[in-house]
Order: structure tokens, then C-alpha cells, then sequence
């Protein structure tokens, strides 16, 4: 596969989102990604716990579809296709879930699915599917963007020299790296300049129609596969004519993160997308009142100053003998569980810890962070 997007199922196709007992929570980061940055249209959400409100009233984002309590509510509002909207710890399938799913392929449902559990791999429903002639697309299946593609190690090819690599890093899961990620390539793309989003993550890649599902190749692939979707993305970079100064017009690719440096189960992810990316800059994500990893109540989380110099120091282990170091240009923090004064006192105290710049991108946007990367790499 090249950075070409992925047309599995066209972009026009209306989804129901599966996301019953946890909508608007962490585990449906994947719903709320979809709803908010992807192109498909949503028809309807299934959650019975909240079934008569809307996803605007439940998430504050402009989209009016409603909250139905189970599939046959939800085929009432025409969907195309059925998205498994959750991503439970070990992307397991619900048991539940799967009488969902017969039923929607039998009423004519393409299904998206972004868990470890592949659909592809059920002869009944592989065989349910030929028979309604509907897609089961397991968005985690890295055979799905080519097989062998991500079976090279981390070569440390050669990048052009007006190549800019920023990863998004984090204290935990769930923290932004991704909402971060978007809209720092967003506004670059917005200023008239280039850049390229780096999905790793099934959401990502939902949302951008290309990238690498890292957490399901094989470890002694991982940094390798990052470094494959680099190269791939220098490849698709348009030819350009040097500018006055005689320099090439920077290109920036921003990496989504994954799981962090501290999480006892995902810490082998991190570090290998951070090696694979090698970055010049990385941006630091952070839930604002986390204390301790999720789910992990006896590992603490350091002072904010203590995991940049981690990060910064881990990103130094593989960077090429000469350049620059790569640094923490600035902090995103999700300040959603606080109030307006709270979330203000709380980034100053962070900024004031780190001598960073701390911005919440979904409240006060990323222009600080964008400013100081441009600085950090001395772009013009």
C-alpha cells in the first residue's frame, strides 16, 4: 500500500455505532474519533444506558444523531454499515456483541471492526458476509495494507534534510495523542504549509485511510514499520523548487502516539514507534488530574519536568550521531474533567513546572505548540 487512502468502505456510507454501556467514556475513543475527524456520515449511535439523547448532547460535538438502545432502532435510521465503536483492554469482542453482529450482516451491513478480534478469522460470519455480499473489514490486520509489509526492522534509512518528524508522546492512554495529533496538522495544512498525519492506531488510520495498525505487528517489526510509512510518505512528498534562500520548503509529518513510556502492558509500542519515528521534536500528552496509570493504581505517575527528561532521553538513544537532540517542544493537556478557572490554574502550574508552553487543544487550540515546534526546529 502507498499513503493512497484506503476505500474499503467508501467514505459516503451512513454508520450505526456499536458503543453500548460506554458512549461519550475513554473505551469509545474510537466512536468519538470517527464521529469527530472521519468522513463518514453517522446515522445513529447503539448505547441502551443513554438511548434518547443525541451525540451532541452527549459529547458536545455538531452531530445530531441519536442515541438508539439496540440494532433494530438503530435500522430505522438507514445505516450502511456497523462500526465497533470501543476499544476494550485486549481488543476482545464482547461475547454479547456477536448475535449483533450476524444480525446486522444478515440486514445488509458492512462492518468495520478495530478490535485484536478479527472478523475475517470467523467462518460464520466470513460465510454470513459472501452470502448478503457485505465487507468485514478488520481494520487491526496488517496483511489488509499488504502482505509483508511490515516485516522489515528499522533500517535508519536516510531522511531529506528538510524533513521534520514530531511524535506525539504521552503519560498514559488515552490522553490525546491522537485529537493532539489532527489538529496540530490541521492548522500547519491551514497556514498554507505541508504536512501529513501518521495514523498507528486503528482510529487514525479509520480517520486518515492509511497508516500502520503498530500494535499488531510483530515486535521485531514495529520501529521498522514506521520508518516503512516514513519512507512512503517522503515518496508521495510533491516536487518542489527551492525557495530564495536555496532551501527546500520543510515538510512535517506528525506521528500519533501510542500507550506511553510508563504503561506496563503497552511501554514496548512506544518505544518502538519512537525509534521507528526518530523524531526531531515530540509534543508531551497528559490527562490533566491523572495521577497513576490508568487502571494501575500502584504506578505512580512522576513530576511532569521528570517524564520529559524520559522521553527526551529515550528519544536520544538512536538519534543519529550530530543532529539535534529531540526535545519536548510543548505539553497538550485534556482538561476535560475541569472547569473553566480549574483548567487555567492547571495548565499555568504545568507551564510553570516545565517552562514548557501547555495548551488544551480542544479548548484553547494548538498555535502554542505549532509556534514553538517551528522554533525547536528552526523552520521558516
Amino acid at each position: 500500500m502507498n499513503p493512497a487512502q484506503l476505500n474499503l468502505i467508501p467514505a459516503e456510507t451512513p454508520l450505526v455505532i456499536l458503543a453500548d454501556g460506554c458512549f461519550g467514556e475513554s473505551q469509545s475513543k474510537l466512536a468519538l474519533g470517527v464521529i469527530r475527524y472521519g468522513t463518514w456520515p453517522v446515522a445513529s449511535v447503539i448505547d441502551a444506558s443513554q438511548a434518547g439523547k443525541t451525540v451532541r448532547s452527549i459529547t458536545g460535538m455538531p452531530c445530531d444523531a441519536p442515541i438508539v438502545s439496540s440494532l433494530q432502532a438503530a435500522l430505522a435510521t438507514q445505516p450502511k454499515a456497523l462500526l465497533i465503536g470501543t476499544a476494550p483492554p485486549g481488543g476482545v469482542l464482547p461475547p454479547e456483541w456477536r448475535a449483533i453482529l450476524s444480525e446486522a450482516i444478515s440486514n445488509g451491513l458492512h462492518i468495520i471492526n478495530g478490535l485484536h478480534f478479527f472478523l475475517t478469522e470467523e467462518p460464520d460470519l466470513v460465510a454470513l458476509a459472501a452470502q448478503h455480499q457485505v465487507s468485514l473489514w478488520d481494520v487491526r490486520d496488517p496483511e489488509a495494507y499488504g502482505r509483508h509489509k511490515f516485516q522489515e526492522i528499522n533500517l535508519q534509512k536516510p531522511r531529506p534534510d528538510n524533513l521534520r518528524v514530531i511524535a506525539m508522546v504521552g503519560s498514559d492512554c488515552a490522553v490525546g495523542k491522537m485529537h493532539t495529533a489532527l489538529e496540530l496538522h490541521a492548522q500547519h495544512q491551514a497556514q498554507g504549509l505541508s504536512s501529513r498525519f501518521l495514523a498507528t492506531g486503528q482510529t487514525g488510520i479509520l480517520i486518515a485511510g492509511r497508516g500502520v495498525p503498530l500494535d499488531r505487528v510483530i515486535g521485531d517489526f514495529m520501529a521498522g514499520a514506521i520508518e516503512v510509512c516514513l519512507q512512503e510518505e517522503i515518496a508521495s512528498l510533491p516536487a518542489v523548487s527551492k525557495g530564495s534562500a536555496g532551501k527546500d520548503p520543510s515538510h512535517w509529518v506528525f506521528v500519533e502516539g501510542q500507550g506511553s513510556l510508563l504503561h506496563p502492558a503497552y511501554s514496548g509500542v512506544t518505544l518502538s514507534l519512537m525509534h521507528g519515528a526518530n523524531p526531531d521534536a515530540m509534543i508531551l500528552c497528559h490527562k490533566a488530574g491523572q495521577m497513576h496509570i490508568r487502571n494501575y493504581p500502584q504506578i505512580a505517575l512522576p513530576p511532569m519536568r521528570e517524564l520529559v527528561a524520559l522521553y527526551e532521553q529515550a528519544a536520544q538513544w538512536v538519534r543519529p550521531h550530530g543532529e539535534k537532540p529531540a526535545r519536548i517542544a510543548g505539553i497538550a493537556v485534556n482538561s476535560s474533567a475541569l472547569s473553566e478557572p480549574e483548567a487555567r490554574q492547571a495548565l499555568d502550574q504545568l507551564a510553570e513546572e516545565t517552562g514548557l508552553p501547555v495548551t488544551d487543544p480542544v479548548r484553547y487550540g494548538v498555535s502554542s505548540l505549532l509556534n514553538a515546534l517551528t522554533t525547536q526546529l528552526d523552520c521558516g
